[in-house]
């Protein structure tokens, strides 16, 4: 008997390994001690000790044997042949910093890369989280999934990060909903070795699972609040900065409401409530005005679960996270725009556990929206009188107005079913087979509410009549009439005479200006339906220390019309004392295809110009030259990544300790060829030349103790892309031109254009700077999230009576980054745009590439629990970033701007 209870005691810890002590009664005189037959790693050790009692004492019915076990908790490294790391609830609510949604604790996972613009001023008071990359994928080619459901948006591929006001395009985020991770009982984050389950993305993976309502009703709401009172900034200045006035900083704050219902209804059901309010309000000044800029996002989730029967579960929920942003350009009058996005999603669930196995059958909708309410013209007027508030920041130019009104939306339907048959076969090994499919329908609408139009290129024209054009030219003008100062002169003005040219200068009311080129877009509606299949199949074989899995997945789309197969394949073998080889090759199909598919159907942007004949604008005429083309994506192959991955791991120290290898080849990567179609329009066709290698090596250790966990990992990784193999060269060579940049090649639309600049050292030592036209997407391959050489993570956190404390530090290698400037940069165009022309220039905003030093953060939390009587407890919290103070080096040398430092929240919460 005694053995019995000892080896179901072990059976218990196996399946849910903490350290416990139970009795239970034995009617049997047992020895003193035995040990149950348990796998090594798990260092288990079952000790029981019998011990007699008086059968007249109080609640002695018999003799007692007491049975203590002693486990080893399980690390968030995975002990199978997957490339998963799991946390569970305690380790999400231990790294709750910043706006407390799931892709602020990724980070402290090896291999997890933030965006660019994750340490960048502004985003102390964004409530978006920041991009990710893992497995040196973009944010958007990673996969995310709620409960089974996707949370991918095809609405946007993560643009928006450094410059929230687009001009062909409404910023948006990688995820649907922005989910926070008090609704969440556990995260998986893959990053290789991913089962054939899961497709349709060439990055990692994250699975969220919401918590289900438990066997005891509670509720509770919580607190939280950060402002510029609690925010320190690093200020830098440019050695050409003239300390007119002092560098601003956002006054502002921050406010995070939390509300959660867990209620058992019987049984056999339940209900989980939750809503999350996240607001932030911020002050800029625009131009010498301070304005109030405002975001909002609520995060509600409503819940419920039946158990049927024993073996059948029903779950429904439903999901809904609403975002807006009231936003303004700093730089840039009557530049007001309104972005609303978010998702929201439904699912049915059905759970069968029957003889023969496990069936998993889901049903669900989405739905996103990215939508931007703005002004339907941009001006980018020369500075000067008249159009002169650009000299607020220095500029050369003073920007007006906006990019017009665009609304997006998506919604998805799908159905799938996943079967699990364990034990099918033991003839060889130990066969578990699971296979499933899933089929998928999305419509996407692209819709251009009004024609939006672009002035650029702005010509100086003292004597201009601008002939009725009141919003596109501007005419010279003076405070006082020149007769009149003639008149006191008794003689004309000489503007060649210093004096007189002075005299005439301080009297300039406005210096007349127009344009003669625009962009229009005009107002369409594009659409995108596209319909998925896909089938997969996997065995897993068990044999004495080895764990084989040979899988395939197959996706089909009727967009590019391809048949994708798959391979999934995965070795675990196990050897001296529970020392593990871990080898893997897999291939992955990325699928952001309803992007490419409503490019192909919206209208091109065409160029119109106009010419000056005796000083008077004539009307706006098709140019002789346009940048406007479609896109043709015929005979497309569906972008892939080959993985090649080798892991090892042992347990050291009460944990485990992983050496990890990833090496992800993408290839068939999308480019666009220039090109003209049979009606001579340009065209911008779809290749597969595009590819990029990424590898990575990482050093991991993680260990759970009875009240404390401890994370270190450390990773070096490299992204080989070249960007030219996507977009090709943007301008044409000029030979008789002594300028750095040449002139602009026409096939490009010059809205997604940017100067990249360089600074080069000569053979003689002297410095050289260049600026290159590229274009945006181009910048976005350039500055891949991946390429620090190295990043290193240590995380800890702990629970003594009534003290939480955690603490995580990160290091960043020092690497190259494309930073942002305010700076605009001309390129000459040409003269043979229209006759009566005169040539002109077209400015463009200036990136700036620089190596970014080396930098190292360190986050903590601190929270006391006050118990009350009542069965409930009140938590004060205070939750730190960058508590050292330290750079973050996203001010490029040279430059002018502001840099976050220490920064904390405080927050308050009751729990019932």
């Amino acid at each position: 008997m005694k053995s019995l209870l000892a080896l179901l005691a072990a059976s218990i810890v196996v399946a849910a390994p903490i350290a416990l002590s139970q009795t239970t009664g034995s009617k049997e005189v047992a020895s003193n001690q035995s040990e149950a037959t348990v796998p090594d790693h798990d260092k288990l050790i079952v000790a029981s000790e019998y011990q007699a009692c008086n059968p007249d004492d109080i609640g002695c019915d018999d003799d007692i044997e007491h049975i203590e076990i002693i486990g080893r908790n399980i690390t968030p490294i995975s002990t199978s042949a997957e490339g998963v790391y799991t946390l569970d609830k305690q380790m999400l609510k231990a790294y709750l910093f910043g706006n407390g949604n799931l892709n602020d604790v990724l980070g402290i996972l090896p291999g997890v890369q933030f965006s660019e613009s994750a340490y960048a001023a502004d985003q102390v008071t964004n409530i978006k989280p920041s991009e990710v990359s893992i497995s040196g994928a973009q944010g958007y080619q990673s996969g995310y999934q709620i409960d089974g459901v996707s949370n991918n948006s095809r609405l946007s591929t993560g643009n928006g990060q450094g410059d929230k006001n687009l001009a062909q395009d409404v910023s948006g985020h990688s995820q649907e909903a922005f989910v926070n991770v008090n609704i969440l009982e556990q995260l998986e984050v893959y990053d290789s070795n991913i089962p054939a389950k899961y497709g349709q993305f060439s990055g990692g993976l994250v699975l969220a699972k919401t918590q289900n309502a438990g066997n005891k009703t509670r509720f509770g709401f919580s607190y939280r609040q950060t402002a510029d009172q609690f925010v320190e900034y690093h200020k830098f200045y440019a050695p050409d900065f003239d300390g007119d006035k002092v560098f601003d900083t956002a006054t502002f704050n921050k406010k995070d409401f939390n509300a959660y219902l867990l209620m058992p209804l019987n049984d056999n059901s339940g209900v989980v409530a939750q809503i999350q309010i996240l607001k932030s309000e911020e002050t800029l000044n625009q131009l010498g005005e301070l304005r109030v800029q405002k975001q909002t996002n609520y995060n509600a989730l409503l819940k419920y679960h039946y158990s049927l029967t024993d073996e059948d579960e029903l779950t429904l929920r439903y999901l809904n996270a609403p975002y807006k942003g009231e936003y303004f350009d700093v730089g840039a009058i009557n530049s007001d725009y309104d972005v609303n996005g978010g998702g929201q999603s439904f699912l049915a669930q059905w759970q069968a556990d029957r003889q023969w196995g496990y069936m998993d059958t889901q049903l669900d909708w989405r739905q996103s929206t990215n939508s931007k309410d703005t002004t339907s013209a941009r001006y980018v007027w020369l500075n000067a009188p008249g159009k002169a508030w650009g000299n607020y920041d220095g500029a050369t130019s003073s920007l007006e107005g906006g990019y017009g009104d665009i609304d997006k939306v998506q919604n998805s339907y799908s159905f799938k079913q996943d079967f699990t048959l364990p034990n099918i076969w033991q003839r060889i090994g130990e066969h578990e087979l699971s296979f499933g499919y899933q089929l998928e329908h999305q419509k996407t609408i692209f819709d251009r509410l009004e024609s939006s139009v672009v002035y650029n290129g702005a010509v100086i024209s003292p004597k201009i009549n601008c002939n009725g054009y009141l919003d596109d030219c501007i005419e010279t003008s003076f405070i006082r009439p020149i007769e009149d100062i003639e008149e006191e002169l008794g003689r004309a003005l000489d503007l060649s005479n210093s004096t007189d040219f002075l005299i005439y200068q301080n009297n300039l009311q406005t210096t007349g200006q127009y344009f003669q080129s625009r962009q229009v877009s005009p107002k369409s509606v594009a659409e995108a339906n596209i319909s998925y299949l896909s089938m997969y199949l996997e065995d897993d074989i068990s044999f004495e220390n080895m764990q084989l899995s040979l899988g395939v997945r197959y996706d089909f789309n009727d967009f590019f019309k391809n048949h994708n197969i798959a391979p999934r394949l995965r070795l675990s073998y196990e050897f001296i004392d529970s020392h593990q080889i871990i080898l893997g090759a897999n291939r992955y199909y990325q699928s952001d295809l309803a992007n490419y598919k409503l490019n192909q159907a919206m209208q091109p942007v065409h160029n119109e110009v106009r010419s000056i004949v005796n000083n008077r604008p004539q009307q706006w005429q098709a140019a002789l030259l346009t940048s406007g083309y479609k896109y043709d994506y015929q005979d497309t192959k569906t972008p892939y990544s080959d993985e090649l991955t080798t892991a090892y791991r042992q347990p050291i120290l009460g944990g485990t300790v992983e050496l990890k290898w990833i090496n992800r080849a993408n290839k068939s990567a999308i480019n666009r060829i220039k090109g003209y179609n049979d009606q001579g329009e340009a065209i911008l066709y779809a290749g597969n030349n595009g590819a990029s290698d990424y590898q990575r090596w990482s050093l991991s250790w993680m260990a759970q103790y009875q009240n404390q966990h401890i994370e270190f990992n450390v990773s070096r990784a490299s992204n080989k892309v070249s960007r030219k193999s996507f977009d090709g060269d943007t301008t044409i060579e000029d030979p008789e031109d002594n300028q750095l940049t040449d002139t602009l090649n026409y096939s490009y639309d010059d809205r997604e254009l940017v100067f990249l600049r360089t600074d080069e050292s000569t053979a003689t030592g002297d410095l050289r700077t260049r600026y290159e036209l590229v274009t945006r997407h181009d910048i976005n391959l350039e500055q891949q999230d991946a390429n620090r050489p190295i990043v290193a993570n240590l995380s800890w956190a702990a629970n003594w009576q009534s003290w939480r404390l955690s603490a995580y530090a990160r290091f960043n290698g020092k690497q190259d980054a494309i930073y942002p400037t305010s700076e605009l940069s001309s390129i000459k165009e040409a003269t043979t745009i229209c006759n009566g022309c005169a040539p002109n220039k077209r400015e463009y905003p200036v990136y700036r590439l620089s190596e970014r030093p080396a930098f190292w953060l360190l986050s903590g939390s601190v929270r006391y629990n006050w118990t009350l009587s009542d069965d409930s407890s009140i938590t004060l919290s205070f939750d730190g970033e960058n508590l050292l103070n330290k750079r973050t080096y996203q001010v490029s040398p040279f430059n002018t701007g502001l840099e976050l430092g220490r920064r904390f929240w405080l927050g308050i919460s009751y729990d019932h």
